[in-house]
């Protein structure tokens, strides 16, 4: 199967349980599922993690404000 350009598999094991694999830019990632649908939904969230860009979340720099004296206002 394919998905995104990747390469992924899902096999059903001996003991009834899936099993899937995906093959992202030269590495193996596997695991197993409860069913099929599961499988598919899994091997695609590994693909999708392996090529979304590595996200920062940013925050806006904290300012601090001079005390003000009392009764300056």
């Amino acid at each position: 199967m394919e998905y995104r350009g990747k390469q992924y598999g899902v096999i059903l094991t001996i003991g009834g349980k899936w099993k899937w694999s995906a093959e992202i830019e030269g590495q193996y990632r596997s695991g197993m599922a409860v069913s099929r649908p599961a499988g598919i939904k899994a091997a695609e969230r590994a693909i999708d993690k392996a090529l979304a860009p590595n996200k920062k979340h940013l925050r806006p720099p904290v300012t601090v404000r001079p005390p003000t004296e009392a009764g300056s206002q």
